[in-house]
C-alpha cells in the first residue's frame, strides 16, 4: 500500500460511507461537505496537474477548474467509495482539455521551476538534467500521448485503473500507449523505452 497515493489503495466500507456522505453533503450544497472535499482532495489534484503540466502559470486555474467540475457533476457520481478515481478522471480530462487547447510546448529543456516542486526531491544534478531532457521530451508529444506516458510511469498507475481514467478499454489502452512510448523513446533519441 502506497500511503503518499490514496487513489492507488483499495477504500474501506468505512471510507466508501464517509464518501456518500461527503457526496451527499456537497449534492446538498453544504459549505462544510464543500471544505472537507476540497481539503481531501486538494494535495491529489494540486499533485496531478503538476506531473501533467509542470510549473505552469495556469497551475492554480487548472486545479480550480477541476474542482468546480467535481461539484457541478458531484451527482453524476454512482459510487462514492470510487471518488478517488472519479477525482482523477476529472482532473486528468481538465488537463487534458487545456493542453489541446494550446498549441505550444508547455515544457522547455531549461524550465527548472519544474525540477523544484516540493514534492519532487532531485538533488542529483545529473538526475535533474535527465529530468530535463524528459519534460522537453515530453513537451514535445501530442497531449493524449503525454497523458498516457505521465499517468503511466510518472504517476505509476496500473493498467486498469488507467483504462478508468481514460474510458478506454484495456486492449485500446495498450495500443495507445505502446505508440505514446514509442513516439517518447524516439523523440528521446533512444531505440526503446524504459519501463
Amino acid at each position: 500500500m502506497n500511503a503518499a497515493r490514496p487513489h492507488l489503495q483499495p477504500v474501506s466500507d468505512r471510507e466508501a460511507a464517509e464518501l456518500a456522505e461527503l457526496a451527499a453533503g456537497i449534492a446538498r450544497g453544504e459549505r462544510e461537505a464543500i471544505g472537507r472535499f476540497f481539503d481531501r482532495f486538494e494535495r491529489e489534484v494540486n499533485r496531478l496537474v503538476w506531473t501533467m503540466l509542470g510549473a505552469d502559470p495556469e497551475h492554480d486555474d487548472l486545479v480550480n477548474e477541476a474542482f468546480e467540475t467535481m461539484l457541478k457533476k458531484i451527482s453524476s457520481l454512482r459510487l462514492p467509495g470510487a471518488m478517488y478515481g472519479w477525482v482523477r478522471q476529472i482532473t486528468v480530462n481538465t488537463v487534458r482539455m487545456e493542453l489541446r487547447r494550446r498549441r505550444w510546448r508547455l515544457f522547455t529543456s531549461n524550465d527548472e521551476a519544474v525540477l523544484t516542486h516540493p514534492d519532487l526531491n532531485v538533488p542529483d544534478e545529473q538526475e535533474r538534467a535527465r529530468l530535463r531532457h524528459l519534460y522537453a521530451a515530453l513537451g514535445r508529444l501530442n497531449p493524449d500521448d503525454r497523458t498516457l506516458v505521465v499517468l503511466r510511469h510518472l504517476e505509476g498507475l496500473e493498467l486498469t485503473e488507467l483504462a478508468d481514467t481514460l474510458d478506454c478499454s484495456l486492449s485500446t489502452l495498450k495500443r495507445r500507449l505502446a505508440r505514446a512510448e514509442h513516439r517518447l523513446a524516439r523523440t528521446l533519441g533512444r531505440g526503446e523505452h524504459e519501463r
